[in-house]
């Protein structure tokens, strides 16, 4: 009979913990589109591939997945790592690895590109091509473990707040290029309105956006890493990112025209 009851204590508390990971919240970058963006709403609502895709895993896996803003990228990455929300889409750096599980396999692939003034074009083929020129990227942003490591020993690039400066100064020819992801590029340029600024052909690298758990997640746990694995590796076999990635694209461009025929 004792030892029948040490046996329940063990199991309530299992069950308990179970019941609490039913449930994941996730977030992103709030200002990288298609893929991630808020809404002018109050409260503030995020749009884009994270949110469609965070819908079907949570079909897949069982668990309910709530996409949520949590305020500029920076405080976003803070919240992830002190285990407020459990989920987060980025980029893999080493850095990173210390407080986050990376699932596999990865959510997209997306290029990064070299942004221009059309005026000041130069060639680009290798990374060795940037040097001499001054460049920028925006605060909180990886390149890649690669090219952030080469870019820290051997480039002049300036780190600037938010895509739009970045777009503003290249636009200006206040510098001679900007380092970023291309499709999120794209659509801030369609948003501005500028007609100055265009991507040189080969990228910087293409890289790999993953969903990670937070070490600090009270919901990380092998059972759900595993679910939410075995979601991916179905995401990969049926194509959702490249079919959700144009959804979010034509969403992102019909946004863009409301607001302009307002």
């Amino acid at each position: 009979m004792l030892r029948a009851f040490f046996c329940l204590l063990l199991v309530i508390p299992s069950l308990s913990y179970a019941k609490e990971c039913t449930r994941l919240t996730v977030s992103s970058n709030p200002e990288y589109p298609p893929y991630l963006w808020q809404t002018n709403t109050q409260p503030i609502q995020l749009a884009g591939l994270l949110v469609s895709f965070s819908e079907r895993i949570s079909k897949v896996s069982g668990i309910d997945i709530d996409v949520v803003y949590a305020g500029p990228w920076l405080r976003t990455q803070s919240q992830i790592h002190d285990g407020n929300i459990d989920l987060i889409a980025v980029f893999y750096t080493e850095d990173r690895t210390s407080w986050l599980d990376y699932l596999h396999p990865e959510l997209i692939k997306t290029d990064t590109a070299v942004w221009v003034n059309k005026s000041k074009k130069f060639d680009f083929k290798t990374w060795e091509d940037l040097k001499g020129y001054s460049g920028l990227t925006v605060l909180g942003h990886s390149l890649g473990q690669e090219f952030d490591d080469y870019a820290t020993e051997h480039l002049t690039l300036n780190k600037v707040s938010s895509i739009h400066q970045a777009l503003k100064m290249l636009e200006e020819k206040r510098v001679d290029y900007l380092v970023y992801a291309r499709a999120p590029g794209e659509a801030y340029a369609l948003q501005l309105g500028t007609q100055d600024v265009v991507t040189l052909p080969m990228p910087v690298s293409t890289e790999l956006v993953y969903l990670a758990l937070s070490k600090n997640s009270k919901c990380n746990t092998p059972r759900v890493r595993e679910k939410l694995n075995a979601a991916l590796r179905q995401a990969v076999d049926e194509n959702w990112p490249e079919a959700l990635t144009v959804e979010a694209q034509n969403e992102w461009k019909t946004r863009q025209e409301m607001l302009k025929n307002r």
